[in-house]
């Protein structure tokens, strides 16, 4: 039996193949996944009491994409590797999809909870999909978000199996539908009860008696409208029609990649089309802004939220919010379903979030949230929460640890957990998030340009690491790109600083001095800041 699919095989010859990775909350794709679906091809392939397979999942989601290593080992191989080799090894899994979607065998994918990325393109690649009738389902290629793009045959798959406009507008944006949704689109073919999703795809797979794809169907058509492919202008024409501006499609170039995945490969038969989109994703992957991305956004971010836990001796925590803006935390954290009570309820194991000014604070547990200093009395609270605003990536917040007090940064992981935040945890009474935000607002009061406003933040933090606030600067870069504080494509503000030098740093800061002289003042004693051989992939 393989690990991480189990099969079982009914009277009628139809293989159930439940997805179920051990030891993990969510199905994604691995170097080692890859070789289970491998090794599933062939079972099916000759086994001849196979006749269709139903592929689900045998957790609460179906697959959500790839994991932590095959990203890294991809990013890493990005920088050195040559062109045949990254295609050997970037394209495996595509290679995989159009394996199974030839088979001479039906395969149904029985779609439950999430079906994202490669998990999506793994249901695209089945002959049919049945989805559960469920609100929880999302389905989506999310990896323009990430400065990326679906790699396994999703910028050809999606465009010619549904509405040419929609399927850019989900290509370009990352949203994912509902099941709901998808059955309008045409994304699936039918929905089910949870507890009869693989019963209905076993149905179709037993009457599925000639399984082939669309797209492999002699002489198939396809209709692009609303958009002509083949005109010179065609992804300004998408661009326009999903709202993406120039300025975007400069600063990442994920949106043009897409665009040229989409274009390039419409007319070209399958296999050639996956062949191209490999060779563009090759292309990305290559590009600074796809690495920053990558690495701030999922590598280094997983990392933080690994790392910001909290300990287990405060599961069983309740939590108040007290002073002029505890209506809106407390909103905040029932959202984030934290078992908020009242003031009068409190005992010295709850948590009190204190916003503004409270004279009477109950509890031992206290942590104050805003954006000034912590008033030194009467809260005696050690430590100060600052939570951002919610961004297109997340949410990120910082813990400003006024005294030696773990058991208050603890309570501040937990604070953060409820209100899905990713943490920043900072020694000393300089704030980061805070820091950023007012170099961001002085420099666009001075009438700064969006180069001049990143240069000023990045400076801005390198002032606060020269304080010592700062330990990790891989994760202070986690929190600037998911509070807005600088732009996704730098990957932070110390990335940014590396990867410009301090030559060119300075002499950006001294062309923009005309503007507010204090803001692109460049610390002396920064030069491990801008030393690249930093920038690592954990």
């Amino acid at each position: 039996m393989d690990k991480n699919i189990q099969t079982a095989i009914d009277r009628d010859g139809i293989l159930l193949a439940r997805i179920d990775m051990p030891g993990r909350a969510m199905n994604v794709f691995s170097l080692d996944m890859m070789d289970s679906l491998e090794r599933l091809l062939k079972h099916v392939e000759t086994t001849a009491a196979v006749k269709g397979v139903v592929l689900a999942s045998g957790k609460s989601t179906f697959l959500v994409g790839a994991d932590l290593d095959m990203i890294r080992v991809f990013t890493e191989q990005a920088r050195s590797g040559t062109y045949e080799a990254l295609h050997m090894l970037c394209g495996r899994l595509g290679r995989l999809f159009r394996r199974l979607e030839k088979s001479v065998k039906p395969y149904v994918g029985a779609i439950n909870g999430l079906a994202l990325g490669g998990g999506l393109e793994l249901a695209l690649a089945c002959h049919e999909r049945v989805a559960a009738d469920d609100k929880a389902v999302q389905l989506g290629l999310p990896e323009i978000k990430l400065g990326l793009l679906p790699g396994g045959g999703g910028t050809q798959r999606l465009p010619r199996l549904i509405n040419a406009g929609e399927s850019m507008r989900m290509l370009l944006t990352g949203d994912a539908v509902s099941s709901a949704r998808a059955l309008e689109l045409g994304l699936v073919h039918e929905l089910a009860a949870q507890d009869k999703l693989v019963d209905v795809a076993r149905r179709r797979a037993l009457v599925l008696s000639e399984p082939s794809a669309p797209w492999d169907i002699l002489d198939g058509k396809f209709d692009a409208a609303p958009f002509d492919f083949r005109a010179a202008d065609a992804a300004d024409k998408i661009a326009a029609f999903v709202g993406v501006s120039l300025q975007q499609r400069v600063r990442y170039p994920a949106f043009d990649a897409i665009m040229k995945c989409v274009i390039g490969g419409w007319n070209r038969p399958m296999d050639e089309a996956c062949h191209w989109e490999m060779d563009v994703f090759i292309d990305l992957i290559r590009n600074p802004v796809a690495g920053n991305m990558v690495r701030t956004l999922f590598l280094n971010r997983q990392r933080a939220i690994r790392e910001g836990q909290p300990p287990k001796s405060l599961s069983d925590a309740r939590v108040a919010a007290i002073g002029v803006n505890a209506q809106t935390i407390r909103t905040l954290l029932e959202k984030g379903r934290a078992p908020v009570i009242n003031a009068a309820e409190l005992t010295d194991q709850d948590i009190v979030v204190v916003t503004g000014d409270a004279n009477t604070v109950a509890g031992k547990k206290i942590i104050w949230v805003g954006d000034t200093e912590v008033p030194a009395e009467p809260l005696n609270a050690p430590v100060r929460f600052w939570l951002a605003d919610l961004t297109e990536h997340g949410r990120s917040a910082e813990i400003v640890v006024l005294h030696d007090d773990r058991e208050h940064e603890d309570v501040g992981r937990k604070l953060a957990q409820w209100l899905r935040a990713t943490v920043l945890v900072i020694k000393g009474p300089m704030g980061f998030l805070p820091s950023l935000k007012e170099a961001q607002t002085s420099a666009l009061e001075a009438g700064c340009n969006e180069d001049e406003v990143v240069l000023a933040v990045a400076l801005a933090a390198a002032r606060v690491w020269m304080g010592g606030a700062i330990t990790d600067v891989e994760i202070a870069d986690v929190a600037a790109v998911l509070s807005g504080m600088h732009p996704a494509y730098t990957g932070g503000p110390f990335n940014y600083l590396r990867q410009s030098g301090r030559a060119r740093i300075k002499a950006s800061a001294l062309a923009a001095a005309v503007h507010e002289n204090s803001l692109f003042n460049v610390p002396d004693g920064t030069d491990d800041l801008f030393d690249l051989r930093a920038i690592v992939v954990n």
